[in-house]
């Protein structure tokens, strides 16, 4: 047991060196916090500063997600893992363009490819309606050239927004009009945003066990977040965990009306909803393996270590690409 999710409603307590989440029907889990080095909370809890002192001491790393689902900030216990070295390369390569301009782009490529690569897999099981934005995508990224950040991510931006517009082509009931965020305004866009905040959450815990500093990051400003370099590890990953997840929750009807509560201009994920989400997120993150012996919580941490190695000049960073 490395990482609990805690749902809305839920208690923290303390009790001698064992953590006691006390559920909103009063049901009680001990967790040795020796095992434990990250809390996830999708929603509102209760705890006392014994308790925060507690987590920190024992370097647990405790994750909020806000109201819509999105990710709102932590309790992050003492730094053990300080690296001078680590940081004043981390620090030269973001103060140099050049440099944080090709970290930059080999990490937004590789999560377009990811994108693409999503379709693709409908597309070679028979779904022809997908070739068109398939082809217009594999242009997008053939023409793809910038020479600052901000030219980077409106190219980011354009490729996404044509990869959401063909969604629909999956499932009628995948299509997204328009992405929203605060709040989320449909089905798709309050299970994008949870998504989002759940994989933003364990790239912040792979990055806090190694060297890095969360802070300075390539892609995203340094000053966006306070760990914005977790934003720049999710782009990679949040094709192939949030996006798939959800592809697979809304196909096979993994969803009903009880997932969500609705009001006009306001769609959230129920409580009912975010524990089946929380569930399908969790078995993937510990239970799916992307090779015969390595999981989804293994390759984040991976990533993490090969931006390292890449400031240490150890090795050259190349990132993360599915081969299945």
């Amino acid at each position: 047991m490395d990482t609990v999710y805690l749902l809305r409603g839920t208690e923290m307590k303390r009790d001698e060196n064992t953590l006691v989440v006390v559920s909103e029907d009063k049901k009680k889990r001990r967790l040795p916090v020796e095992a434990l080095r990250h809390v996830v909370v999708p929603g509102a809890v209760r705890l006392n500063s014994d308790v925060a002192a507690f987590l920190g001491k024992h370097g647990v790393r405790v994750s909020f997600l806000d109201y819509y689902g999105n990710f709102s900030g932590s309790l992050e216990p003492a730094r053990h893992h300080h690296s001078g070295a680590v940081h004043l390369a981390q620090a030269r390569a973001i103060l140099n363009d050049k440099t944080r301009l090709s970290m930059a782009t080999r990490i937004l490529e590789a999560g377009a490819r990811h994108m693409l690569r999503n379709l693709k897999y409908y597309a070679y099981r028979g779904n022809a309606a997908l070739e068109a934005p398939i082809r217009q995508l594999e242009q997008h990224l053939g023409r793809a050239r910038a020479d600052s950040i901000e030219g980077l991510m409106g190219q980011e931006g354009n490729f996404r927004q044509a990869y959401y517009a063909a969604w629909g082509l999956i499932n009628p009931a995948l299509t997204l009009r328009k992405r929203t965020r605060r709040p989320p305004t449909d089905r798709i866009n309050a299970l994008i945003s949870f998504g989002n905040g759940l994989i933003y959450s364990a790239c912040g815990q792979a990055i806090a066990q190694t060297h890095l500093d969360p802070t300075l990051s390539f892609v995203h400003a340094p000053t966006q977040a306070r760990n914005s370099l977790a934003l720049d590890l999710a782009e990679i990953f949040k094709p192939l965990l949030t996006d798939r997840m959800i592809f697979t929750l809304v196909n096979k009807g993994m969803l009903d009306d009880g997932g969500f509560e609705e009001q006009e201009g306001v769609c959230l994920l129920s409580r009912k909803g975010r524990e089946q989400v929380l569930n399908e997120f969790r078995d993937r993150l510990d239970n799916a393996r992307v090779a015969a012996d390595i999981g989804w919580r293994k390759v984040l941490l991976k990533e993490a270590f090969a931006i390292e190695a890449h400031l240490l000049e150890l090795h050259e960073y190349q990132p993360f690409r599915i081969k299945a």
